[in-house]
């Protein structure tokens, strides 16, 4: 499955964005990667996260396979589009 979103946080992808992401990812049987400017990375990865240098308001892809996709989406999209993240 794929699907958009726009990053909220006005700090943007930092290392607890970054971190809740990952733990996001780890938590559901699905492989979930990001595309924010040009290759996919891993959202499992913290480093390759954070190398996206994602600002407020960057349009990201997310794409996810597993049994879990759909779970991780929603939670993952929560994530983005709340801006509460820390």
């Amino acid at each position: 499955m794929t699907w958009q979103s726009r990053v909220a946080n006005p700090h943007g992808v930092h290392c607890r964005v970054a971190a809740k992401l990952a733990e996001i990812a780890a938590a559901h049987k699905a492989q979930v990667w990001i595309t924010g400017r040009g290759e996919p990375v891993d959202c499992s990865s913290i480093l390759e996260l954070l190398s996206l240098s994602l600002a407020q308001g960057s349009l990201v892809s997310f794409t996810a396979e597993g049994s879990e996709a759909a779970q991780a989406a929603e939670a993952i999209d929560r994530l983005f589009s709340s801006g509460a993240e820390s």
